[in-house]
Order: structure tokens, then sequence, then C-alpha cells
């Protein structure tokens, strides 16, 4: 696709959207920095993939901007043209396109007329509502939170309008397998890797090349492990393997669209079935692609945040699994139905790299904020 991709926008006041530490605090792995503002020397551009599309956004006091850089076709199962879907739809009841547990949005019933998009516009204003959850009023959730707690109100004072991505399931549960005692950096390297090795290519940008999340089978192979060792995964390449293994077993995509329609709880057991996955982790993706916005992920970081509600933690050190529980409980008895949400904003508050906005440093907080203190485990 052209590097002269068109810029186009959906309205969005900035009150309602903070994009670098939305994209930057720690949800996906899969954005970085790609301009710097000319005054100031802080991004102001971003680059990334999700929906198997390349995106480039910024954002102004009202606006949402993008640019689409690169783009591949609605994985379409059935190999069928999207111009004759409209009619073929009316005329059968079959299954929908399971690629749509992903892409979270459904199948467009046609193609753009011309142009440098695969479809039209509509389309990819969806993508991005989804992805930004911008139904919600985020501004109201704000002026309730801070009601709810003078931490929060201390917290939202200097910070506003983090949003909770709605991700893909997929990418969002093996991408937070590789999360384990790990920092942001890393996870983001291995990420890469994981793509570039078992994903699909989308495009050249800037001397760069982009691909897509791998699927599930391509992971599931028993060579899997023994490759993701050679690049640097550790014990996590064989959770990796083994969790994909799993879930082909269980139905693949069937099995996740069947765990977007489970309950919180449910969901939460039924992902802790699945090899190198604990509580924290079956938390963030219940948090970040199920829609469960009351679950609540408690990493030591969250941890320490959750003394100013918790004065009996203030000796505790290592998070059990009682404390655990009583930390999500506690957040969530506070903030209610959106906790998990809140607590969202409260740990991007609290990563120096956005605190110490005038450094224009990206990633050191967030590594100091992920990764393990000294003599203490970090439970997953």
């Amino acid at each position: 696709m052209s590097t002269a991709a068109k810029w186009r926008s959906l309205l969005c006041e900035s009150n309602q959207l903070q994009l670098k530490a939305t994209l930057l605090g720690g949800q996906s792995f899969r954005w970085k920095p790609h301009k710097l503002n000319e005054s100031d020397q802080k991004p102001n551009e971003f680059i990334g993939v999700f929906a198997n599309i390349v995106w480039i956004l910024r954002q102004t006091e009202r606006e949402l901007e993008y640019r689409i850089v690169g783009e591949q076709s609605y994985p379409n199962g059935a190999n069928r043209d999207v111009t004759k879907l409209a009619v073929h739809e009316q005329t059968t009841t079959s299954v929908k396109n399971l690629a749509q547990v992903r892409l979270k949005v459904e199948e467009p019933v046609e193609y753009a007329n011309g142009g440098e998009l695969l479809y039209p516009v509509s389309y990819y204003e969806q993508l991005l509502r989804i992805y930004f959850r911008l139904d919600v009023d985020l501004e109201h959730y704000y002026q309730q939170w801070i009601k709810c707690h003078e931490h929060f109100a201390n917290s939202a004072t200097k910070f506003y309008a983090v949003r909770q991505l709605d991700q893909d399931p997929v990418e969002n549960l093996f991408c937070f397998i590789c999360s384990q005692n790990n920092h942001i950096a890393r996870i983001s390297d291995m990420v890469e890797k994981l793509c570039r090795n078992y994903g699909e290519k989308i495009c050249d940008y800037e001397g760069t090349c982009y691909y897509n999340f791998p699927s599930v089978a391509s992971l599931s192979d028993k060579s899997v492990e023994e490759k993701l060792r050679e690049l640097g995964f550790g014990y996590r390449a064989k959770y990796i393997q083994r969790s994909a293994e799993k879930i082909v077993l269980l139905g693949d995509l069937q099995w996740f669209r069947q765990l977007c329609q489970l309950d919180y709880k449910a969901a939460h057991k039924e992902l802790l079935s699945l090899p190198g996955i604990g509580p924290k982790v079956a938390d963030c993706i219940c948090l970040m692609s199920l829609g469960h916005l009351q679950a609540i992920p408690v990493d030591t970081h969250v941890f320490q945040l959750a003394k100013h509600y918790l004065p009996t933690l203030a000796k505790s050190q290592n998070v059990t699994d009682r404390q655990y529980v009583t930390v999500a409980d506690k957040f969530r008895e506070i903030y209610g139905p959106y906790a998990g949400w809140a607590q969202t904003v409260l740990f991007c508050s609290d990563l120096r790299q956005f605190r110490q906005r005038e450094t224009g440093d990206v990633g050191e907080g967030q590594e100091n904020a992920n990764k393990p203190r000294k003599k203490q485990k970090k439970k997953v």
C-alpha cells in the first residue's frame, strides 16, 4: 500500500481518549511511537497492528485520525466473494464466519468503490470504535470513580482518558503467556518474533515488515516449542505450544466463541485449565478481550497500589493466593462493574513513563513496573 495513504478521522473528543497511555501502557504489545512532535519531541503518532491491518494513529482535540498503510482481506473460511455475501446470507442459515471471534466485527458485505482501501470507510471506523470501546462515555465513569476513593481522585486529576482496549482474544491469550516474569520491552520483542515466524505478512512500510498475529493452529505443532526456545522464550515456549495444542483439540475458534459467551467466573475457570495460565493471566484475558470489565489482574505492581485500599497489606511483600482474591474483591467493591478499567487507569497513572512526561522516555517506566521486585516472585 502506498506510503501516501490518506488520513481519515472519526469524532472523538480528547477528554475521551488518551492515545499514548492507552496504546503503550501494557495492554497491547504491538504499538510503538511513529513520529515525534517537532515542538517538544514527544510522540504524537503511533503505528501498530490489529485486525490484520497496519494503522498509524494520532489525535486532535476533537478527532481520532488514522491512516491504513497495509491490510489483509477479512478471513473468509468459505472463500466467498464479499460482493455476493449479502444475497447469500439472506438465503441461507449458514454459521457466521468464525473470524468474527478475533476481529470483533462481521465481514463487510462489499468492497470499497476504488481508492486505496479494501472496504468501505465504515468498516475501519467500526473496528476503531470497538477496539477503543468508544461507545463508553469514559468521562462519566471517571467522575464516578473520583467519588469512589481519594486515590483515584488524586491520580485522575493529572491523568485522564485511558481506555480499556477490546482485543483479539487469540492474540491477547498468547501475549500474556509471554508476559510471565517479564517486562514490556521484552514481551513486545517476543510477540513480534511470534508474528514474524508464524504469522502472515501484511506489508512492508518504511523499511519494516509487518505481520498479523498467528493462528492457534500455527502455534500448536510440536516443533514450535523447540523453535521458540531457540528464539529466547525460555519456559514460556512450552506453555505457548501446549496451550495452542489443547485449544485446537477443544475446537480452536469455536472454543473461543464459546469462551466469549461465558460469564466472568466460568470464563476465568476455563482459562485456568490451559497450560501456563494462572489467575493473573486469566484475568488479563477476561478484562482485555472477553469483555469482563470487573476482572482485576493482580501483579506485584497492582498489589502495591492496593495498599492504598487495604492498609493491612502494608508489610506484605508477596502476593499469596488469598491476598490475590482479597485485592481483586476490594477493587470491585470500591469501583463497581468497571473496576478492571479503573484499575488500568491507576496502573498507567503510576508508571514513571507517563508521570514524568517531560523526559519523553518511552519504555523505562513500563519495564520497571512489570519487572518482578528483588526477592519476589511475580505470581501469574
